[in-house]
């Protein structure tokens, strides 16, 4: 792997080896994807039967998410711990009690193994030794904690706890959302050129927003708000804005300098008292955001050194009205693979993969070279500066 000497102390400057270099790749699988961090795995209504079961990867690691037979929620490495064969080789579905394909071994919804082929051989010939148990041969598990409907795992037993990790504003923001019990709107998937952190510091920077986004002001789809306020807390973020009180129970109406030909996508509902951008940026890699009525889970895999794969899991409430539900389904065609913002952030994070090479140094000192804790304005990288720094401390790289 190569030695990465960080250009400065201030993360205002990063190398870009780090987006090119496999050996660096493969050791952020151990130290962050596998390190002391929490992972955004799901929300309890992808699993809301015993049996039910989402596979998903942290990193490179194969997961399975599966609420077993005695109801409790559970994760565990979706590799058997016989001969590493895949276990569950849906995407999801219900199995109480899945079997490896390969030699038969028989697990449940905890990753307990309850079951082995032959293991007493046959007619007492052959099979396992007396001194066999079962119980020691389990899949390896991750520890789960939930914020209301919102599931976190990781595989590390010294990861602090949920709110100490993620802060008080990240935390209770979850919470505030989860106000109702939620609904799964749909899934997407979408693979990018391009290396996981990329697409991650795309999602922390908002200086990018109105010079690549100009669709949201051309076409009215957004408009100048109340007030806005970041948070950081270690290497996570939190972007949020309001609208004027006068303007919650309207969505924005439309002033742009193009007319769009179905205006319906400007029709929205206010859930979250004026709250218009929510955009919980989670270290490593996950992300929780609400745009008005567009509110995704989306989890950054890294699937190589320069391709990513995103999963993004849509949601609302479960008593949404027909005329929310409606809008929930126009607003998506902003985000996501195919949306309007989407397909330019898709763009250009493959434009940087394709231009840089190793030695380059990227530069981001928009806003100064700070990382302030919270913020009444959006004109900084510290988001950006927050991420590299917790990056270094994973990845134990001295800085000058």
């Amino acid at each position: 792997m190569t030695q990465i000497a960080w250009p400065s102390s201030d993360h205002t400057r990063i190398p870009c080896d780090v987006y090119l270099d496999q050996g660096i790749f493969e050791k952020e699988q151990d130290l962050i994807f596998k390190g002391p961090n929490w992972h955004l795995l799901g929300i309890l209504a992808d699993i809301p039967k015993p049996g039910d079961f989402t596979s998903t990867y942290i990193g490179t690691t194969p997961i399975v998410l599966h609420r077993a037979h005695d109801d409790s929620i559970n994760a565990y490495v979706n590799s058997c711990a016989h001969r590493g064969a895949r276990v569950i080789r849906a995407l999801r579905g219900n199995n109480k009690y899945p079997v490896c394909p390969y030699h038969n071994w028989r697990y449940d919804g905890t990753g307990k193994l309850t079951g082995v082929a032959l293991e007493q051989g046959i007619q007492n010939k052959g099979g396992y030794p007396d001194d066999f148990d079962k119980n020691c041969h389990g899949l390896q598990t991750l520890r789960i904690e939930t914020i209301k409907d919102v599931i976190f795992g990781t595989f590390h037993q010294q990861t602090p706890i949920l709110r100490e990790s993620l802060g008080k504003a990240i935390y209770e923001r979850i919470e505030h959302i989860c106000q109702r019990k939620l609904r799964v709107v749909g899934y997407q998937r979408q693979t990018l050129p391009c290396n996981w952190k990329i697409y991650t510091e795309n999602n922390r920077d908002v200086y990018h927003a109105p010079q690549l986004h100009t669709f949201l002001g051309q076409f009215g789809v957004a408009k100048p708000v109340d007030r806005v306020r970041v948070d950081i807390h270690g290497a996570h973020s939190l972007l949020s804005s309001w609208l004027p009180e006068s303007d919650n129970d309207d969505f924005p109406a439309q002033k742009g300098r193009f007319e769009l030909e179905d205006t319906s996508i400007l029709e929205g509902f206010d859930p979250l008292d004026g709250l218009q951008l929510s955009i919980a940026c989670l270290y490593p890699s996950d992300l929780l955001s609400c745009l008005r009525n567009n509110w995704i889970l989306r989890r950054i895999i890294p699937n190589s050194v320069d391709k990513t794969d995103v999963e993004y899991t849509w949601f609302g409430y479960e008593d949404n009205t027909e005329f929310e539900r409606e809008c929930i389904k126009k607003q998506s065609n902003i985000s996501g693979p195919a949306g309007y913002v989407g397909m330019e952030d898709a763009e250009i994070v493959g434009m940087i993969q394709n231009a840089i090479s190793k030695g380059d140094t990227s530069y981001i000192e928009f806003g100064g070279a700070a990382i302030e804790s919270s913020s009444d304005h959006m004109n900084s990288e510290g988001t950006v500066r927050a991420f590299w720094k917790g990056y270094c401390e994973s990845m134990n790289i001295p800085t000058p």
